[in-house]
């Protein structure tokens, strides 16, 4: 079954584009077939943006999310950005779409 995957930066320009091009990479290598969609924090304010958060499978973000309405796992990749602790990101995201 298709996972849907949420990437989240502040601004949903240039650091969710780099962690959803290393995802998509990822993704083939370990076979996740997965749709991956990109936002911005500011996309995701008020209760709205928790129910579109909550339809997808896993969020991956570079910044913690702020809202109480949201019940889908959020991983911090930042790691995917930095280099730092990488490995330990895609292993987290790995076993939480399997």
């Amino acid at each position: 079954m298709r996972k849907k995957v949420l990437v989240v930066c502040g601004n949903g320009i240039a650091s969710s584009s780099i962690m959803v091009s290393m995802l998509e990479d990822y993704f083939k290598e370990v076979n996740i077939d997965a749709e991956i969609e990109k936002a911005s924090l500011i996309d995701l304010r008020g209760d709205a943006s928790a129910e579109k958060i909550n339809s997808k499978d896993l969020v991956v973000s570079s910044t913690k999310i702020d809202n109480e309405n949201i019940t889908t796992k959020v991983i911090i990749g930042i790691g995917l950005l930095t280099g730092i602790g990488e490995d330990e990101v895609l292993e987290a995201i790995r076993k939480e779409l399997s």
